[in-house]
């Protein structure tokens, strides 16, 4: 099979991620069926700002696309996924960690001519479904080969690619674990004590989201 032969991975609503992720605020609608729960989160929690996936992070998009924010703000849509879902996934990066520009510009064989004609939807979709795998890497701050080589072994996570690895672990790895050399996570911790407490307050997941998001208000 051709990869047009299969939706985006970042474009599927996972019913198991989401109820782990929202589990504390779920209440008893964590125990919905999968269809339900996935009419729920079109309906109320994709307007609160959840993410309906691993893959596609909701804060930051809407951090970082003001198109996407006003888009919300006039009701004419209800998040930032349904706005990259309609039109955001040609330009826009839908995690910290994966700038479409930056991957579509690095290699000529990720020209959008080319993702087109091989049934890519964009860059992303190339990127999760064949570039993590042979290691290339989607953002500046993501060097595959560093993480492989610092992070902690994990024999449940050994089989998948690295930027996916990464999507699985836990949140606050970027904190101890250094991902790429523009960003040393002990150093950052040691002179920003501001963002140390950002991250313990819960305003942000870790150090290295909370430098981006100061570091590059629209989109890196």
């Amino acid at each position: 099979m051709t990869s047009l032969q299969f939706p985006p991975l970042w474009k599927a609503f996972d019913p198991e991620w989401y109820r782990q992720e929202y589990k504390t605020v779920l209440g008893d609608v964590i125990s919905l069926p999968d269809a339900d729960l996935k009419a729920w989160y079109e309906d109320q929690g994709a307007f609160s700002g959840h993410s309906p996936n691993r893959y596609f992070d909701e804060e930051w998009y809407r951090r970082n696309c003001s198109e996407a924010l006003a888009e919300i703000a006039a009701n004419r849509c209800r998040s930032g996924f349904e706005h990259y879902c309609r039109s955001g996934f040609k330009t826009q990066s839908p995690h910290y960690l994966f700038s479409e520009r930056y991957y579509t510009s690095r290699s000529p064989d990720i020209s959008l001519a080319n993702l087109e004609k091989n049934g890519f939807a964009n860059g992303y979709d190339h990127f999760l479904r064949s570039g993590d795998k042979e290691h290339r890497s989607g953002h500046l701050f993501f060097n595959p080969e560093v993480y492989i080589r610092n992070r902690p072994e994990n024999p449940e996570l050994a089989h998948l690619s690295p930027f996916i690895h990464l999507l699985h672990a836990d949140k606050s790895m970027p904190d101890t674990v250094q991902l790429s050399s523009q960003f040393d996570p002990t150093w950052y911790r040691v002179t920003q004590p501001q963002a140390v407490q950002a991250v313990e307050y819960g305003y942000t997941p870790n150090l290295l989201y909370q430098f981006l998001a100061d570091f590059t208000p629209d989109g890196f």
